[in-house]
């Protein structure tokens, strides 16, 4: 059993941590209005989606505009781009790519040599 003590001390922990959460969500909230507000729904940065499948983001915007997946330039300098069109892209071709026995490169016509943490995408 958690004595009272501890009980207190870790109710104190979650305290400080909504705090944390408040303040971040603040910064967050202006970063996307400096930026020119919210991202649509349906939309998704393209860095979170190359690092899910394990390229980097120079390759994930390449895969993007060779495979007709609609890229939209924020104001902030990065990239969103539709979650399921560019899912579906990175899937047919991350699946088709080849690679060398003991290489740790992967190539694809579409993107030329690269490199893919996490091996092939589910």
């Amino acid at each position: 059993m958690i004595s009272n003590v501890k009980f207190n001390e870790l109710a104190n922990k979650v305290v400080v941590m909504e705090g944390r959460i408040a303040e971040l969500e603040v910064i967050v909230r202006s970063l996307s209005d400096r930026d020119g507000g919210n991202i649509p729904a349906g939309m998704t940065p393209l860095t979170t989606l190359a690092a899910e499948f394990g390229i980097s983001t120079k390759k994930g915007e390449e895969l993007a505009k060779n495979s007709g997946v609609l890229l939209v330039k924020q104001k902030s300098g990065g990239y969103i781009v539709p979650d399921e069109k560019f899912r579906e892209a990175a899937r047919l071709v991350l699946r088709s790519a080849k690679r060398k026995i003991g290489s740790a490169y992967w190539y694809h016509p579409l993107l030329g040599k690269f490199q893919m943490s996490g091996g092939l995408p589910k």
